[in-house]
């Protein structure tokens, strides 16, 4: 029976703190190739929201109580 084990990566998620080669510094070989399979499907992720959506989405939850 094989035994496996998750690493643990312990970073502070305060992008003003953490550079981008901090981290790959911590990853192994595996960890690192499926990092960059998926680095262009993370930066589509990140999106700046304009404000009436911010409001749009505030004036919903308030409905709901």
């Amino acid at each position: 029976m094989d035994e496996t084990s998750t690493q643990t990566i312990n970073v502070t998620t305060n992008p003003s703190t953490v550079k981008e080669s901090d981290v790959l510094e911590l990853l192994d070989a595996d960890e690192l190739v499926f990092y960059h399979a998926i680095r262009t499907d993370l930066d589509t992720l990140q999106r700046v929201p304009q404000q009436q959506t911010i409001d749009n989405i505030l004036n919903f939850s308030k409905g709901l109580r």
